[in-house]
Order: structure tokens, then sequence, then C-alpha cells
């Protein structure tokens, strides 16, 4: 979840990635984007794949009249900033990370990035995300409030150059509740578009 610590090699490599990327963080780019599908969502599914409750957010975000695509989350700078490149090309609204797995109970865990918000027009990669630290608060209280969990904030490794309000969320079910986990997920979602349109 958290952005691993690198090493003085890679420091280099890092800095050339975060150059890169610093255009990404020109408000123009997010500001053409606005006037796309309001309801578009990207998922960066983390962790190993579990087809059936992956199926089943699928089929109650679209079940609310909402559109998602999804990418496999990735493990290094290298191919996150690969993936990066693609969301931020896509008319998606907000971006989600998470995490779905069986466990002994049902709990969830919402997540915004602890970036602060920079002046500048250049960015690093890792300054991109507190660009939309306000929206990306709502996004996460809303989808938090049907678990009925605080927001944390921590340094998020999947949001790094992603120029649309994020979180994390983690969730573990227990046998038999998994749809009721999934369902307040989609919820939280729903309700972060309705007073996004509303505002």
């Amino acid at each position: 979840m958290s952005e691993k610590r690198r090493g003085p090699h890679e420091g280099g490599r890092a800095l050339f990635v975060a150059t890169l990327l610093c255009v990404l963080a020109c408000l123009p780019a997010s500001i053409g984007r606005a006037s796309a599908d309001a309801s578009n969502a990207v998922f960066s599914r983390i962790g190993e794949n579990a087809p059936e409750p992956w199926a089943f957010l699928k089929q109650c975000i679209e079940a609310k009249g909402y559109s998602m695509s999804t990418y496999q989350g990735e493990t290094t700078l290298e191919k996150h900033v690969e993936k990066v490149n693609a969301i931020n090309r896509t008319p998606a609204k907000i971006f989600l990370a998470v995490q779905l797995s069986k466990g002994e109970k049902t709990s969830a865990m919402v997540v915004m990035t602890d970036a602060k918000k920079k002046e500048g027009r250049f960015l690093t990669i890792d300054e991109i995300p507190g660009l939309f630290a306000e929206e990306s608060q709502r996004l996460a209280a809303d989808i938090a409030a049907p678990f009925k969990v605080k927001v944390e904030h921590l340094p998020l490794f999947p949001l790094l150059g992603v120029t649309m309000p994020g979180a994390f969320v983690r969730i573990e079910y227990k046998e038999g509740e998994m749809e009721d986990a999934v369902q307040r997920l989609c919820d939280g979602v729903e309700r972060y578009f309705t007073e996004r349109m509303s505002r």
C-alpha cells in the first residue's frame, strides 16, 4: 500500500521518471477531461485477482449506471508509470486502488494520500496527488461512510502520478458476506458521484 523506500542507486532513475511525469500535473489537461463522462471510474486491482468479488463489483457499479475500467496494480515504479500514463488518458473522474480478499472477519480500511498541495506548474510524481487532495478527501469520506470507518492518511504508491481524485480501499470479507461488503463500496462510489453532480 505505501511506497517502498528506494535505495541510493535508484535515486537517479526515480528522478528521471518523475521529470517525465511532471507534465501530468498541468491543470489544463485535467480541465480538458472534465467535459467527459462524469461517472467513469478506474479501479486498480491490488494483490491477487479474486474473480468472484471483482465480477460482482463490476455488476454492482454498472447497475448503478456508472462505467468502470480495471487495471492490475503494479509493484515496480517503471511498470506503474506505464499504467498511470494510460489511466490519465482515460475520461475517468476517480481512481480507486482496491484490495478484495477473504478473511476471518469483515472489515474495511479507506486511505487517502498524505501528499500536500504544492504550487507550481511542474511537480514530481509524488507531489501530483496533492493537487487533488481536497476532492480525494471527499471521495474517501463517501466510501468510508457505509463501512462506518475513519479515513486514514498515508503515502500511497498506487496514486503516484494519477491526475484525478483517488483513494485506497482494502476490504476483507468473511464467508457469506462478500456481496454485502462490495455493495457498501458501490454505495460509497454512488454517493460521491451523486454529491459531485449536485455541487
